[in-house]
């Protein structure tokens, strides 16, 4: 019998299980392309760019197809094709071929990303901030665990990962299966607007924030490349310093869900307001850390500080997107959201590189602070002249644990 309300523990277990089998193939990319491959760093680069904007397209379609056709089959389909592109993986992984499945992968990807997230927004019993954080956490829990595994895996064969990240995912299509089969009934409030479009002040507070968090994923991107070389070529630090760094970040971001769930934090709208800006901050804050971070000590204080801009802001974007949408248009929006961080790791490493070669580092510290300051004044200008006005489609309930 079909149901019309998703179940936060399959949902939150979906998005543990995609995740973990995702962690298998982004980490190694750049090693792979680059040492086993013999591509140059520049090739890398639009390689990680043609994934990227697959990633960001995915979820951009998803969204859209999320409001228009069946769900259930959506998501069945995009995972049946996942589980096809893995097994391309192990087939084919040469050069050029591996760098076709891995912008197919990134267009999977970020479809699977958002359709998760759309069906977080049919998680009617629990507050809808409390389910985003969540999804947030099992995310990271299950990109923390897939990359611990990598280090051993990987020196035995990259094959070896393609194979775990089958069967992965047809674990996960068998939680889609039985658990996803929902029936979608619009609530009579939002039968009434289908035809209205969304008001003007929704729409500038929804584009201006995941306009933020495009922003913030431009920072946070400097992270996952150029600063690796910053670390390792230009201070001469070892490479097991700067692998150290997403040990304490994955680490840190457990520590934080974990309390802000627990305390029950996530259910207060004072409190997502604090963990959007608070979170801009944090990360503006960490640019103006770098410049002097010379030792593993710096850049471990600089990550800790972007971690908690990062655990907090990152998954409440989407939880406010969700408040400020209809049931008929949340797809959309969400699929938007989801391609935020795709564009920002997109973009990212080639307008970090354009400085960097140009200006230098600490020009793209400075810049990159200055940059996250700007979107925090935006951002908190946009919210403060508008949000008296917006609709607001869902009232926070008290959450279950």
């Amino acid at each position: 019998m079909k149901k019309t309300n998703m179940s936060i523990t399959w949902l939150l277990v979906a998005s543990f299980i995609n995740n973990f089998a995702a962690g298998f193939i982004w980490p190694v990319t750049t090693v792979y392309l680059h040492n086993n491959l013999q591509q140059s760093l520049i090739t890398v680069g639009w390689v990680i760019l043609a994934n990227s904007i697959g990633q960001a397209y995915g979820s951009i379609l998803s969204g859209r197809l999320f409001d228009r056709f069946a769900p259930y089959r959506l998501i069945q389909i995009v995972v049946a094709l996942m589980i096809a592109t893995q097994i391309s993986f192990i087939l084919f992984h040469g050069w050029p071929l591996y760098a076709l499945n891995l912008t197919v992968c990134g267009f999977l990807s970020g479809w699977i990303l958002a359709i998760l997230n759309a069906y977080g927004t049919r998680v009617v019993n629990v507050d809808g901030r409390f389910v985003f954080n969540m999804l947030y956490f099992t995310s990271n829990f299950g990109m923390v665990f897939a990359t611990a595994l990598v280090g051993v895996i990987f020196p035995l064969g990259i094959v070896w990962l393609f194979i775990l990240s089958v069967i992965l995912y047809v674990l996960l299509l068998l939680v889609v299966k039985v658990h996803f089969n929902l029936t979608f009934v619009k609530k009579e409030t939002d039968q009434a607007t289908t035809v209205a479009p969304l008001s003007e002040w929704n729409r500038r507070i929804i584009y201006v924030t995941i306009g933020g968090l495009v922003v913030l994923w431009i920072a946070y991107a400097q992270w996952l490349g150029n600063l690796s070389v910053y670390m390792t070529d230009t201070l001469h630090l070892p490479l097991w310093q700067y692998s150290m760094l997403w040990t304490i970040n994955g680490a840190l971001i457990a520590i934080i869900q974990i309390v802000i769930n627990t305390l029950n934090l996530s259910t207060s709208r004072r409190a997502m307001w604090i963990q959007i800006f608070g979170g801009l901050l944090m990360f503006g804050l960490a640019f103006l850390i770098l410049p002097f971070a010379k030792t593993f000590t710096g850049f471990a204080l600089a990550m800790v500080v972007t971690t908690f801009g990062e655990a907090t802001a990152f998954p409440m974007i989407p939880a406010l997107v969700n408040e400020l949408t209809p049931s008929y248009l949340k797809g959309r929006y969400q699929g938007l959201a989801a391609a935020a961080p795709s564009i920002g790791r997109a973009f990212g490493p080639v307008l970090g590189g354009f400085v960097i070669e140009h200006q230098g580092y600490q020009t793209l510290f400075y810049g990159g602070s200055g940059l996250v300051l700007i979107t925090f004044i935006l951002v908190l200008a946009t919210v403060v002249s508008g949000y008296r006005y917006v609709t607001e489609y869902n009232q926070p309930v008290k959450s279950k644990k």
